[in-house]
């Protein structure tokens, strides 16, 4: 208890030296005014309830805010020549150096704390993930530590303060520039693996960006607890053995020795898992129930393959890779107890232009006719920026099943490698993949004859028809997630394939009674249907400040069959307050060059996380979804009760939405107003329906496919549209089956998928509906787009003013209050020592 009084003691002088005087407080709000101003300038802007950015410029803030804060503590104790006094006081001196520190780090984290206003204004405005804010500010408080006893070790060897900040200033910086990419990217160009060395195991960047991202990785705390404590010793080492013979060498050998065990520690434990701890919402960055559930019902071996090239052919920015990707094959071999099993292999890439030794074919070989081969990325080498063959390729192996693939693993989709590796096992292990059949509109196009002969010309075939497809990128994404997918028309020749498990209708057009026939025979007989429907679609024409509005109605045709399930399509327009941009491209002319015009208007309807369904699956976690010209969903109850449906609402319009009828192809602003018989928000706008179906078409005739003349004259002989006997009511096999029915296809097109949660949702929709949802669950563990909603001027000026002055001003007052007492009780004591003279 005497050595933490003493302690306390030194702690108590050094906070009154900071407390004491106006710098302090000035510090306090300097450092106030520039973080929390340099979030604030991109806050409105990002419009996003996140932290990061804040946390990305923190470092370079720190680095010379801690200096400032630690010049003084041995400096001015050498200057004011109280060094050798503090000495001789009745302490150890490393207790005098932890009083110093522990004052330093008391007065840093009451400077952290004055920026809690700003996770306080995210919190009110958004929806923030507060495990990521609580693991940044940890991983500030860590750093702090560090630059605290860099800068306490640094002011303790300088008799000048000035000498001592910028020294220490420099240090830190160096400390952190040795952890960025930039850096270790241009070093490695010149001595290959040094810039990496440093990064790992020197700079701090790797080890604050965890903390960032919300994970508290033990390796990270190991990082800068020891280099805490490595500098304290060093500073305690210098302070005691100063004045002893040999001192400088002594030193010199205590700090090489010193840095030995710092990187030795480092190097030790990179590579070895020693813990962490998750905090982010959803455990984004920790194997999910759903992955350890999979794994645990393995009933045989898996084994993955890593094929990957050495860490020194790597570049700079994937030289982690290997490790980074063998943490997770460590977690889904804990998670199967007994059954996963993986093996690392380095491969040199080498173009392969013959055979192996004796004829037969190379590893590289072999390995391409599975789908594993190299491929080219971007490296720095001598500050030229060049091209490297790696590879970084995923194989795994169950049974006699096919080798399921994985083709490249990159850093930037690490963050998907769970649900790749856990989505291609549970494939695996089943007896068969359940296929899918996909339903959405195309059209082949002769191509144009001069095209054509110029693609002769250099010495191509040149096709004569192309195809104008909207939709292709979804089939291309549903065989990357691993499932059979084939494109159907829908019509006689080709029709629904046997042993389809889920349809997928995207934009249907003018469907017939057959195709809702067999529609109703799938969905009637277990099947899984997802269908996404659009009434209308717009053409937008500029003229000048004026923007007419073409609307065109698509007749989807299939609304006649939702009603017999309590269903539908509203034939109405979808008008919303929460809206977004469309650019339009080539809407003006400026001089020879066309210009982009933003067009905003309510029938581009926004759907932010607010208005999708947190407690499904399939959108518990997207991003923001674009309802481009989308309408609602009308449900009725009853109809739906009596065929016992069980019904989930997906997604919803806001509040501030409302119907219209539609009236006439051209809309003007006053059409989009809201009338008498306007339905008001929220709308359902996606539900998913599951249980036993009705048949719509029992004891009705089956309808024929129409002749081929009729279809292309867009007409049905009604005398002939069905055959002569009637289906009995036994006629199909009776089971329960799945909907997902929503009002929006547009958002499905080449051009919109790839945005927003577009895709994710696709995706999530099928896999819940094809395999249940413990795949999606999977996949939602990604981050989420956290936007917030419009903000007014108003309120953006009071937020500003709450986050950046403040608490600067609540100091202030404070500062000179304490300020004026301490004046007021000098005054006051010197008046009294007078009197006591007298």
């Amino acid at each position: 208890m005497e050595g933490f009084s003493r302690l306390w003691t030194i702690c108590k002088r050094e906070l009154a030296a900071y407390f004491n005087s106006a710098i302090a407080y000035i510090f306090i709000i300097v450092f106030v005014l520039l973080n929390a101003g340099l979030f604030m300038t991109q806050f409105f802007i990002i419009s996003r309830a996140d932290m990061r950015p804040f946390f990305a410029t923190f470092p370079f803030v720190l680095a010379v805010f801690i200096p400032a804060v630690t010049m003084r503590l041995w400096a001015e104790e050498k200057r004011g020549n109280t060094l050798e006094l503090l000495l001789t006081f009745p302490m150890a001196t490393h207790e005098l150096v932890l009083g110093k520190f522990i004052a330093g780090f008391i007065f840093y984290l009451t400077a952290l704390a004055a920026t809690l206003p700003i996770p306080v204004m995210i919190q009110i405005m958004g929806n923030p993930d507060m495990g990521t804010i609580l693991g940044g500010y940890l991983g500030t408080a860590f750093m702090g530590a560090f630059f605290l006893a860099v800068g306490i070790f640094i002011s303790g060897l300088c008799r000048d303060q000035i000498v001592a900040f910028i020294l220490s200033m420099l240090i830190c910086f160096g400390f952190h520039l040795f952890g960025t990419d930039f850096l270790a990217s241009s070093i490695d160009g010149w001595i290959p693996g040094f810039g990496s060395l440093l990064q790992q195991y020197i700079g701090t960047t790797g080890h604050f960006a965890s903390f960032g991202k919300g994970v508290i990785d033990n390796r990270d705390i190991l990082y800068f607890v020891v280099g805490t404590v490595l500098f304290l010793v060093l500073n305690g080492f210098w302070l005691e053995g100063r004045m002893r013979p040999g001192a400088k060498k002594i030193f010199t050998t205590a700090t090489i020795i010193c840095a030995g065990i710092f990187l030795m520690t480092n190097w030790l434990f990179a590579g070895m898992p020693i813990g962490r701890f998750d905090l982010t919402e959803g455990k984004i960055y920790t194997i999910s129930p759903a992955t350890v559930k999979i794994m645990r019902e393995l009933k045989a071996p898996v084994t993955a393959k890593f094929y990957v090239s050495p860490q020194d052919k790597m570049p700079t920015g994937m030289k982690t890779l290997e490790q980074d990707v063998i943490d997770k094959l460590d977690e889904l071999r804990i998670a199967a107890k007994g059954n996963f099993d993986y093996k690392i292999f380095h491969m040199e890439a080498a173009n392969v232009t013959g055979g192996a030794e004796g004829g037969g074919e190379s590893l590289e070989e072999k390995l391409q006719a599975k789908g594993i081969q190299p491929f080219q990325v971007q490296a720095v080498v001598s500050d030229e920026v060049a091209v490297r063959l790696i590879y970084a390729s995923l194989s795994l192996s169950y049974k006699e099943k096919p080798e399921e693939i994985i083709p490249r693993v990159m850093p930037g989709n690490l963050f998907e490698l769970e649900y790749l590796l856990a989505s291609k096992i549970y494939r695996m292990t089943l007896p068969e993949i359940p296929k899918i059949a996909l339903v959405a509109p195309y059209e082949d196009k002769e191509l144009d004859p001069q095209i054509q002969a110029l693609i002769a010309q250099l010495g191509a075939q040149a096709p004569s028809e192309i195809r104008e497809d909207e939709y292709e990128l979804l089939g291309m994404a549903l065989d990357y997630d691993g499932y059979p997918v084939e494109r159907v028309t829908l019509t006689e020749e080709e029709p629904i394939p046997e042993g389809t498990k889920t349809l997928a209708i995207v934009e249907p057009r003018n469907l017939n009674d057959r195709q809702r026939y067999e529609i109703n025979k799938f969905l009637v007989g277990g099947g899984s249907l997802f269908l996404a429907v659009q009434n209308y679609t717009y053409r937008y024409s500029p003229k000048g400040n004026v923007l007419d509005i073409y609307s065109e109605e698509v007749s989807p045709g299939i609304n006649v069959l939702l009603k017999e399930w309590g269903f539908g399509v509203d034939e109405n327009i979808l008008v919303d307050e929460q809206h977004d941009v469309v650019n339009l491209s080539g809407g003006a002319n400026l001089g020879p060059f066309s210009m982009s015009v933003p067009v905003k208007i309510p029938i581009q309807v926004l759907i932010p996380q607010s208005g999708m369904n947190p407690d499904v699956s399939i959108t518990s976690r997207l991003s923001s979804l674009f309802y481009l010209w989308g309408t609602a969903i009308t449900i009725d109850r009853d109809k739906a009760d009596e065929q016992q449906l069980n019904i989930v609402k997906l997604l919803e319009s806001s509040k501030d939405s409302w119907t219209v009828p539609f009236q006439t192809p051209t809309l003007s602003p006053a059409d989009l107003e809201k009338q008498p018989e306007s339905q008001l928000g929220p709308l359902p706008l996606a539900v998913m329906v599951s249980g036993q179906f009705k048949n719509a078409f029992k004891g009705k005739n089956v309808p024929r496919w129409p002749k081929k003349e009729d279809e292309e004259m867009g007409t049905t002989d009604e005398e002939g549209s069905a055959s002569e006997e009637p289906l009995p009511p036994e006629g199909l096999d009776l089971a329960a089956g799945k909907m997902i029915l929503m009002g929006s296809a547009t958002m499905f097109q080449k051009s919109l998928v790839r945005g927003g949660g577009h895709l994710n949702f696709f995706l999530n929709a099928i896999n819940a509906i094809t395999l249940g949802e413990d795949l999606v669950k999977i996949r939602s563990k990604q981050p989420i787009d956290r936007s917030i909603g419009r903000v007014s001027t108003a309120a953006k000026v009071g937020w500003r003013l709450f986050v950046t002055l403040l608490v600067p001003l609540m100091i202030a007052v404070i500062g000179g209050f304490r300020m004026l007492m301490r004046r007021r009780s000098k005054s006051t004591y010197l008046k009294a020592l007078m009197l006591s003279d007298s």
